[in-house]
């Protein structure tokens, strides 16, 4: 999936979660972290072509294990954290979630263990970048703007007001 498939959908479910304004904007962050995580990794190649290689090895691979970001959701719930450390968390481990359940509907999938690249799971049911994610990333759209509009709007002024949480 594309990265703004992966942050429509997890600011969407962060707003049906009635997470606060911090835990929606890291539900944003978590969304890509899976990515990014990959890409810094295969940064440390010495070379833009190594650079590709690595990461064409490694992508969808351990960051993309549904543990991880488990392990991470369940700790913002039973940690004792302050309201804004836990909002983060929580947004945090949500979107990191969520990314990983979107790629469960493309053909590579995602690892069904985290250090494997033999299990995996897959939907199959969009390619990334394919009309279906398109036309996925559209009914997330008008469904967050449906459903979620007024909270969408609270935190945009929430946000114009400095409230984090």
């Amino acid at each position: 999936m594309k990265w703004i498939t992966h942050q429509a959908a997890a600011v969407g479910a962060a707003l049906a979660l009635h997470l606060p304004p911090a835990g929606v904007l890291a539900a944003c962050v978590g969304a890509v972290l899976p990515d990014v995580l990959d890409q810094r990794l295969a940064g440390l190649a010495p070379t833009r072509r190594g650079r590709q290689k690595v990461f064409n090895r490694i992508h969808r691979g351990a960051t993309h294990w549904f543990g991880w970001w488990l392990a991470l959701f369940l700790a913002a719930l039973f940690w004792h954290l302050p309201p804004l450390g836990r909002a983060t968390l929580t947004g945090l481990a949500f979107g990191g979630l969520s990314h990983v359940a979107l790629d469960m509907l493309t053909p590579q999938g995602v690892p069904l263990q985290p250090f494997s690249r033999k299990g995996r799971f897959s939907l199959k049911l969009c390619a990334t970048g394919s009309l279906g994610e398109y036309c996925f990333l559209a009914v997330i759209a008008l469904a967050v703007w449906f459903f979620m509009g007024r909270d969408l709007l609270r935190l945009v002024q929430g946000l114009g007001h400095g409230a984090l949480f």
